[in-house]
């Protein structure tokens, strides 16, 4: 008689009893820390990264770039090795926040615009913490110096371009993508598609953060900085905020580069769309966090910044002065095509 033995899957079975333990044992904190992440995604994340989503969804399903990524995507396939029809994707990803790229590689891949090799390839390198959250939230905020967030962003974008030159080496040697001929016709479903697409991506980024600020909390109020540290490397938006007030700028450019993991589980689906493996992808994560460091280290070293060193932290905030602009002239523009397309239309008939 063969007994088969159930196999026990260690790593989430220690999750789920450490969780546990936190409700029962501290469930102030945990009511506290999830009412913390209710407030970071109605104030910060919806109002700051919603828009931007919606605009860059609409970009990528429309063409709406094509004549300015003639140029850029010459300058995509010479660096990088990808295609011209990546370019959108990777300067969305570097202005955009987080989760955008990785969103954006994985709707590419299942429109037949890039291979699986060339998603997975963006994946290891198109994340990173946009200029709504370095420049306005950490430097203007934290360190009362816009500059000190200029450095982090511009630190964060040359360290993803450098691994991103460094992914040539992990081309399968196969032709690369070609952009498809076709002109892509402009209608209004274009913008009921972006908008409903990104309002259900934010909305998993939200339940994510929520759901990580909850148990962050707990460390942070029992562990201290050490809590803090851990803290911002599972949550990096609140995170980096708070460890700000206790390390140097390179430390929080390396927590930045990393992206924390909430980040993380928030892109695992795109991932898997992509068939890059999570292990390669932290990989990319550690190096870029280090690569970052050392970059934003170089240049405050020949280029030293004031930082207000009393800052308080109760004023800080994640805004989105960054992106507003741009979004409500892009806003306004799409309105216009649509309109100048269904004046199209009535002539046609």
């Amino acid at each position: 008689m063969i007994i088969i033995k159930p196999k026990i899957n260690i790593i989430p079975l220690a999750a789920a009893i450490s969780a546990g333990v936190c409700l029962f044992m501290f469930p102030e904190e945990m009511l506290n820390g999830a009412k913390n992440g209710v407030e970071i995604s109605l104030n910060s994340l919806i109002p700051s990264l919603f828009p931007f989503m919606t605009l860059a969804v609409f970009i990528m399903r429309t063409g709406a770039l094509s004549i300015p990524n003639k140029i850029f995507g010459k300058v995509t396939k010479l660096l990088f090795l990808l295609p011209e029809k990546s370019g959108e994707i990777i300067f969305m990803s570097l202005i955009g926040g987080y989760p955008l790229g990785a969103k954006l590689t994985a709707d590419a891949l299942e429109r037949g615009d890039i291979t699986e090799n060339e998603a997975k390839r963006l994946c290891i390198f198109c994340m990173n913490a946009g200029p709504a959250f370095t420049v306005t939230a950490l430097g203007a905020d934290i360190y009362g110096n816009a500059s000190a967030g200029f450095v982090i962003f511009i630190s964060l974008c040359i360290s993803s371009v450098t691994i991103g030159i460094l992914t040539r080496f992990l081309c399968d040697g196969k032709p690369l993508s070609k952009n498809v001929g076709t002109q892509k016709i402009f209608s209004s479903d274009d913008i009921t598609f972006s908008v409903w697409d990104a309002f259900q991506t934010v909305l998993r980024i939200c339940a994510w953060v929520i759901l990580f600020s909850a148990f962050t909390f707990c460390l942070t109020e029992k562990l201290g900085d050490t809590g803090k540290i851990l803290g911002a490397f599972a949550e990096v938006t609140s995170g980096s905020i708070t460890v700000s007030k206790i390390c140097p700028i390179p430390v929080v450019t390396a927590l930045c580069g990393f992206g924390g993991f909430c980040v993380h589980c928030q892109v695992l689906k795109h991932l898997k769309q992509c068939s890059l493996p999570y292990k390669i992808f932290l990989v990319g994560r550690l190096l870029n966090s280090a690569l970052s460091a050392a970059i934003c280290y170089l240049i405050l070293y020949f280029f030293p910044i004031e930082q207000n060193v009393a800052y308080t932290f109760t004023s800080a905030r994640v805004s989105a002065v960054s992106v507003s602009l741009p979004t409500v002239i892009t806003f306004i523009f799409m309105f216009i095509s649509m309109i100048i397309n269904i004046e199209r239309k009535r002539k046609m008939c």
